[in-house]
């Protein structure tokens, strides 16, 4: 409890520090008229692209369920969706999400196999997919964004490399497991040496205890594939609408013009870059990125305005929306059978 304190702090830090930074750079009255000049309709659907984001994530985890837990209700597993929307953003590299949904699918009846099975097949599809789509991208504008603003085009192939190397090291798990294992523990044992990590013994149980989940997912994925189709097919929408918010805000203060490829190509960037930043949320990472890539397309006095609404949207909603599930669920009203409550 005292580390999400502890993060939240963090959010609260360095949200105010960039809040204060563009309240000098703008004014304080340059940026409310810009507030006030997006379009309420625009901002509904910005806020209906994210709620699209998250039922496209609960049904993904959902018919991950399923396959296994026939028994699963949707409201169950929306629940822990968004319970992990939470975790995600206030966690460093979005670390503490899986391990709650963990506890909270065991929680409402789903076994532990199985619930930790569904997540690992969830995140393996939805990092394939990731890069698959940010290398789609990369290469349809690279060139094109690595020549309007110097330097960031390193920032965005350094964030790739990041999701790149999580497949590769998936892979290498698959192909080579043996080989693996011994790596990983060796680098337990290095960790151990230059006095990183004070339990060796409890990372070790803890390593063997993802080892053992993954095997079980990709033995299961191996033997599924209309399942992981689906939730490929499912995750490259989900990813579509999250990369549209951009696109629906730059339409909110009456602009257009500008290519709605790029401005996607550009959301997929931000998040390229926000994969590095060992921040909860990338706070601070998120909205420079943002504010660099997408001053192409937004005039001067529109981009503060933009910065603040798209965070607000794609980070600060799910803060909130996350929160009052989880409270449903800790007051007792969404665990077990009560998950209809949510």
């Amino acid at each position: 409890m005292k580390k999400q304190t502890r993060n939240i702090l963090v959010i609260i830090g360095l949200s105010a520090l960039v809040f204060i930074y563009m309240l000098k750079t703008d004014g304080a009255a340059n940026l409310w008229s810009a507030l006030r000049s997006a379009r309420p309709a625009w901002l509904i659907a910005a806020c209906g692209l994210m709620a699209a984001y998250w039922l496209l994530e609960s049904q993904i985890l959902h018919l991950a369920v399923q396959k296994f837990h026939p028994g699963q209700k949707f409201a169950c597993t929306l629940q822990t969706s968004m319970i992990g929307q939470l975790f995600n953003c206030i966690t460093p590299f979005a670390s503490g999400g899986q391990p709650v949904q963990a506890y909270h699918l065991v929680k409402s009846g789903v076994p532990f196999g199985t619930a930790s099975c569904a997540l690992m097949i969830k995140f393996i599809v939805y990092q394939s997919v990731l890069t698959l789509y940010s290398l789609v991208t990369l290469l349809l504008r690279y060139k094109m964004f690595s020549a309007q603003v110097r330097g960031l085009g390193l920032l965005v192939l350094l964030g790739f490399g990041v999701n790149a190397a999580v497949i590769a090291g998936l892979l290498s798990l698959c192909c080579f497991p043996k080989a693996t294992r011994r790596f990983l523990l060796w680098g337990v044992q290095v960790l151990t040496k230059l006095r990183v990590l004070k339990d060796p013994d409890r990372a070790r149980e803890q390593l063997e205890k993802e080892l053992a989940g993954f095997y079980e997912g990709f033995a299961a994925m191996r033997h599924h594939a209309l399942l992981i189709f689906q939730m490929a097919a499912l995750t490259v929408a989900q990813l579509t609408a999250f990369f549209l918010i951009p696109l629906v805000l730059y339409h909110s203060f009456g602009l257009t013009g500008a290519p709605a490829f790029s401005i996607l190509a550009a959301g997929a960037f931000v998040l390229n870059l926000t994969s590095f930043i060992p921040l909860p949320g990338a706070a601070g990472g998120a909205e420079l990125g943002f504010h660099l890539l997408f001053a192409m397309f937004f005039p001067a006095r529109f981009l503060a305005a933009s910065v603040l609404l798209w965070r607000a949207a794609t980070f600060y909603l799910p803060i909130c929306a996350g929160s009052l599930f989880t409270a449903n669920f800790t007051s007792g009203a969404g665990r077990h059978g009560g998950c209809d409550a949510a």
